[in-house]
């Protein structure tokens, strides 16, 4: 699929939505953007927030499939469901976002930026994506920007509980369980989880057998007010996954646990203390041998929110990481196994008439690479009473992972670097938010240089900070309601190079459009989405030389019917036309299937 048409189709759709009539959507808070509650519409900063009832709305299969097609996302996937999956954020690097559960950064050692194919959709409450420069608030990965999905909600006194059973094609199945009570001062949640599925064939060079999936998981959490001033909270969630490929099986065992106090010191300053841990182990076994990795990160954080008066807010702390990774390999030799990171940061917000201010700044010392700052400020300001903009330019870095670092593959003459640096980003961008004949309009232009991009070095028996990329990105979303229809579109536009080899940079769509419409008949309710992406550059499975995986545009339809307020029926068609297309060369994805879930609430 070439540029041109896409790029008509999105005008199409967003001059037919200027003309329609909408209602005005309540603003949710966003928490992922500053570490503070703000509304979204004053956050300066590019934000999506996906909500239960979107979620449910969504029928999608997999958090993969809900976030294709989100603003400024990209995901490529090997194959169909539980097949690794790479995110690519404005067209970073796959490690460059960073993924956080409850807060919990799920970013292993090996490099891995978080298995998103693992994390049932069932288990979600909400999800906010913060896209570009977070790393002066958070440190390292926030290149691209941030991906907080959040288990725990709100909790009311008394017992409720939550069953959906769902059934489809390729043998899949998933049930899920959810149960949460309290009282007053204490609240207790549970989530359960089963699904698996038969599978598709998933790559075209391999043998024709279907690639399995079957993931278990558990989520608790636990809150409990000692005092109106003082609260205690745990999440604790567990995926236990095993996905089949050619002649291979993948194992992954994952935990998530966070747990901390906090306490309102003074009526404007709240204080908070959080112990993480993040732990997966991973077994590989393929044809070739088996790769067993084990990582660990443990981490507390000392956070603090000062409302210094109506217009004044200020948010510091400090965190302490530890990062293990134990790594077997056939022929590969491991020097050290582990490093520690410890950060300072701070954040200023100011509303005024003159300007909105925000400035971060963060300081982080790492064992290995040594000091690290980063930065950002942005400036907006309400042009009128249904126009807002703001500017915004930050600085980021990634460090170099623990394989890079210290694992050797000597039988293959190639050898890690201890003295890798971070790679470093500045961000530069632009927001504008309008509210035009009753339909709201997000549009952010942005520019990302990326420095020392970690590469094979000039000898190609290791690695060095040898690359450099350049991304100018353009993200347009809008929406409306329009004679009860409801309408989105989200369009985004990236010109990307690596400009040391001056080549596009792989797995990029340069251009991405979702549109959204759905509609609601009493008991009823429809839902259609559509998803295209032109061409981009890929490597052939086979020669390993360039290649071109071409443009798709896919239909997912959703049927539902409300029983009554308690059970609830949906089917949805995705790949409705049954279009025959690949994410990544060489590997099929999803044919058209049907699938029907049944929810009950008590």
């Amino acid at each position: 699929m070439k540029s041109l048409p896409i790029s008509l189709l999105a005008m199409n759709i967003c001059f037919t939505s200027l003309s329609a009539f909408a209602q005005e959507e309540p603003q949710e808070v966003v928490i992922t953007a500053n570490r503070v509650s703000q509304p979204a519409n004053v956050v300066m900063a590019a934000t999506t927030i996906i909500n239960r009832e979107t979620i449910n709305s969504s029928q999608s299969q997999s958090l993969i499939e809900l976030l294709s097609g989100q603003p400024g996302m990209h995901i490529a996937q090997s194959g169909g469901l539980g097949a690794q999956a790479s995110l690519f954020m404005r067209g970073t690097e796959s490690d460059h976002t960073l993924v956080l559960i409850d807060g919990v950064q799920i970013t292993t050692g090996t490099g891995a930026s978080g298995r998103l194919e693992a994390i049932p959709l069932d288990q979600i409450e909400r999800i906010e994506i913060v896209r570009g420069p977070r790393s002066s608030i958070y440190g390292s990965e926030a290149i691209g920007g941030v991906l907080n999905i959040i288990t725990s909600s709100a909790v009311e006194p008394g017992f409720s509980g939550n069953l959906s059973v769902t059934a489809g094609t390729q043998g899949s199945n998933n049930t899920n369980l959810g149960l949460q009570g309290g009282n007053d001062s204490t609240t207790l949640a549970l989530n359960l989880s089963h699904r698996q599925t038969d599978g598709i064939n998933s790559r075209e060079s391999g043998s024709a057998d279907d690639d399995g999936f079957e993931n278990d998981t558990v989520a608790l959490s636990l809150n409990h007010q000692f005092t109106n001033r003082v609260s205690f909270s745990a999440n604790y969630s567990r995926f236990d996954s095993t996905s089949d490929y050619d002649d291979g099986m993948v194992d992954i065992e994952s935990q998530q646990l966070s747990a901390g106090f906090s306490v309102a010191l003074t009526d404007s300053w709240n204080s908070s203390i959080t112990i993480e841990r993040f732990k997966e182990d991973n077994d590989d076994r393929s044809a070739f041998g088996t790769t067993q990795s084990k990582s660990e990160n443990n981490k507390i954080n000392w956070h603090n929110t000062l409302v210094l008066d109506n217009t004044n807010q200020f948010s510091f702390g400090l965190d302490h990481v530890e990062q293990e990774l134990e790594y077997a390999n056939f022929g590969a030799v491991q020097t050290d196994t582990t490093r520690d990171n410890g950060g300072i940061y701070g954040v200023y917000l100011r509303d005024s008439a003159l300007a909105d201010l925000t400035l971060s700044l963060r300081h982080d010392d790492n064992e290995r690479f040594g000091n690290q700052t980063t930065g950002s400020i942005a400036l907006g300001k309400d042009l009128s009473q249904n126009v807002r903009a703001w500017v915004s330019y930050g600085t980021a870095f990634k460090a170099p992972n623990l394989i890079d670092l210290y694992v050797d593959f000597p039988s293959f003459f190639f050898f890690a670097n201890p003295n890798l640096k971070p790679e470093t980003s500045e961000n530069l961008e632009l927001g504008l938010q309008i509210q035009a004949l009753a339909s709201q309009w997000k549009i952010n232009a942005f520019r990302n240089d990326i420095d020392d991009l970690i590469g094979s070095d000039s000898t190609f028996t290791s690695l060095a900070n040898v690359q450099k990329v350049r991304i100018n990105g353009l993200e347009v979303s809008v929406e409306t309601l329009l004679a009860g229809w409801y309408l989105n579109a989200d369009l985004t536009i990236l010109d990307h190079e690596n400009q040391s080899t001056n080549q596009e940079l792989l797995r990029r769509p340069n251009q991405t459009l979702t549109l959204n419409v759905a509609r609601s008949f009493g008991d009823y309710d429809f839902a259609v989405k559509v998803l295209a992406q032109s061409d981009h550059h890929d490597i052939d499975p086979m020669s390993f030389g360039p290649s071109m995986v071409g443009g798709f545009a896919t239909t997912d339809v959703v049927l539902g019917y409300r029983l009554n307020e308690a059970m609830r029926f949906r089917l949805r068609v995705a790949n409705a036309f049954d279009k025959d297309y690949q994410f990544v060369d060489g590997f099929y994805t999803q044919g058209r299937s049907v699938q029907l879930a049944f929810d009950y609430r008590f």
